[in-house]
C-alpha cells in the first residue's frame, strides 16, 4: 500500500477535488489551512487564503488502477500551472510513501 501526500496552495484545491471526483475516488483526508516552509517560501497556515495550504492524504493499494491515473493527472496540473507561474515554483508538492494499515 501507499500513502499519496498532495500539499497545494488553496487556489489548487478545487482542481485536486476535481480529479478525485473525476477518477472516483472517494477515500482521502483533506486538511486546510496548514503550514510550513519549503521551495515556494513560508506559510503560516493562518493568514489570507494566498498564504494557507490544504494537505490531501490518499490511501492507496499498490497495484490500483487510480496510482497510475492520480499521478499523471496531478502532473498535469503541475505542468499547466507552472506555464502561468512562468516557470517559478508553485505551491505543489507530491509524495509517495510506502503504508501500513495497523488499525
Amino acid at each position: 500500500m501507499k500513502l499519496l501526500h498532495i500539499v497545494c496552495g488553496e487556489k489548487l484545491e478545487e482542481e485536486i477535488l476535481a480529479l478525485f471526483q473525476n477518477l472516483g475516488i472517494k477515500g482521502y483526508t483533506m486538511i486546510k489551512g496548514v503550514g510550513g516552509s519549503g521551495q515556494t517560501g513560508t506559510v503560516s497556515g493562518t493568514g489570507g487564503s494566498i498564504d494557507r495550504n490544504t494537505l490531501f492524504m490518499v490511501a492507496l493499494e499498490d497495484d490500483h488502477i487510480h496510482m497510475t491515473q492520480v499521478l499523471n493527472a496531478v502532473k498535469e496540473i503541475h505542468a499547466k500551472h507552472v506555464r502561468g507561474y512562468r516557470g517559478l515554483e508553485i505551491p505543489l508538492k507530491v509524495l509517495l510513501q510506502p503504508c501500513e494499515v495497523i488499525l
